[in-house]
């Protein structure tokens, strides 16, 4: 039994579920002492460029507790081309420009992401809902209006935002969310016991972001770059009972999903791809798969087959790849392989929980995303399936059109636990 699997077995079973229980919330007045708009700067660079100084990192500590869901990155971009009549002309979120991201409390490394911004594209963005999606283009100071009906503008649909452009020589303050390991979860974060660094850095290939082609730039500088988040400061004897049970060696255990990205290149003309992951998680939550293209324009995520150019209207066809995920004796989908745009659109929602905000023409075109989910209750993580046993995870691709994309994106969600006692943390997945 691997030592996630024993803490789980330790928590118990639960004694009422909670769609059964209906008792009311107790007070919690007298919990939390006070709250605290925050803001916290780079140790390092504080000037970016795609060429030089293009990493930073931001360090949380003290005696408070940070609320994970108040955490926003937020920064000025600077169009500095030095090119008459040209504009940064971003292809997604300004969340688009940052590549390796690593999340560390001491020596405990919670997050390491390569691609970070097709990770915020692809779980970050194209997956959120209507309202979601709206709310978050607001405050990044990027969302434009939606696009009218029956008219296309190029990567943007109708009832979506579309991004805004930077004028030679402008700036603009950008804030945006950062998805990763613990500023995902909704517990308070003890940085006294759990320091945490947050490092970054910018993607040196700049067309990955934004577009290429007369009147739009690629140079720009990213400057004041801060961390802002509210903390929580608990009532004193709330803080005494919590310090004491971790002087007599109690945990704070905190879940959360831990993600890992792979990158495979699928042969030139290849029409079927099979790949395998081996990566031992105790709970393997759920797996998602995605194409891109070679090059530049890392935000958008294709179909693997021949499917129909932007603005075009579509054909009522079923423009899909047929895929199974096995593990061990397990088949997903079974008995026969998911085959149909609809069937993978349906799973992406399963495993979502709510409804994107993303149409069948935009699903096909540019946030095309295959997901298996393995837990075997959908909203319980700590359901999910075990590598550990070794069965080798495969995924089986058949129908691919040939040379259409050329890599496929391996992302694993895994159930985890960041255990916490006063000598620091420790990762368990």
């Amino acid at each position: 039994m691997s030592s996630l699997d024993a803490m789980i077995s330790m928590a118990g079973e639960s004694s009422m579920l909670n769609s059964l229980d209906y008792r009311l919330m107790p007070s919690s007045t007298a919990v939390v002492a006070r709250r605290q708009h925050c803001r916290a700067y780079p140790t390092s660079a504080s000037t970016l460029t795609p060429v030089q100084n293009r990493t930073f990192r931001i360090r949380l500590g003290g005696d408070s507790y940070v609320d994970p869901q108040s955490i926003r990155l937020q920064y000025q971009i600077t169009e500095n081309s030095g090119v008459a009549n040209t504009a940064l002309t971003p292809t997604t979120g300004a969340f688009g420009m940052w590549s390796q991201l690593y999340l560390r409390s001491g020596g405990t490394e919670l997050q390491n992401t390569p691609q970070y911004g097709r990770f915020h594209a692809q779980y970050g963005w194209n997956q959120l809902s209507f309202s979601e999606q709206w709310g978050e283009a607001s405050i990044t100071d990027l969302g434009g209006s939606a696009v009218a009906p029956g008219a296309f503008v190029a990567g943007a649909q109708y009832l979506q935002p579309r991004w805004g452009t930077i004028p030679n020589g402008g700036t603009v303050t950008v804030m945006h969310k950062v998805h990763c390991a613990l500023f995902d979860d909704h517990h308070f974060l003890p940085t006294k016991y759990c320091p945490l660094e947050l490092e970054m850095s910018l993607n040196p290939t700049t067309t990955d972001w934004l577009a290429q082609g007369a009147g739009t730039s690629q140079g720009f500088s990213v400057s004041n770059v801060q961390l802002i988040f509210d903390v929580v400061e608990l009532d004193a004897a709330v803080e005494e009972s919590m310090y004491k049970g971790l002087l007599s060696n109690n945990v704070l255990t905190i879940p959360f999903l831990y993600t890992t990205q792979t990158v495979y290149t699928i042969p030139a003309g290849s029409q079927s791809f099979q790949l395998a992951a081996v990566r031992a998680f105790s709970k393997l939550s759920h797996v998602w798969l995605t194409f891109r293209n070679a090059g530049p324009r890392s935000s958008e995520f294709l179909c693997p087959r021949a499917n129909i150019a932007q603005g075009q209207v579509p054909a009522l066809t079923d423009v899909a790849p047929t895929v199974r995920l096995s593990l061990g004796p397990m088949n997903i989908p079974d008995p026969s392989p998911a085959a149909t745009i609809g069937e993978h659109f349906y799973q992406l929602q399963q495993a979502l929980g709510n409804i994107p905000n993303i149409d069948r023409d935009t699903y096909t075109q540019r946030a095309f995303t295959m997901v298996f989910d393995l837990k075997k209750i959908i909203e319980d993580n700590s359901t999910a399936a075990s590598t550990r046993s070794g069965d080798l995870l495969r995924i089986d691709l058949q129908g691919l059109t040939g040379n259409h994309v050329t890599e496929v994106y391996l992302t694993m969600f895994a159930f985890s636990v960041c255990a916490i006692s006063e000598s620091g943390c420790q990762l368990l997945n």
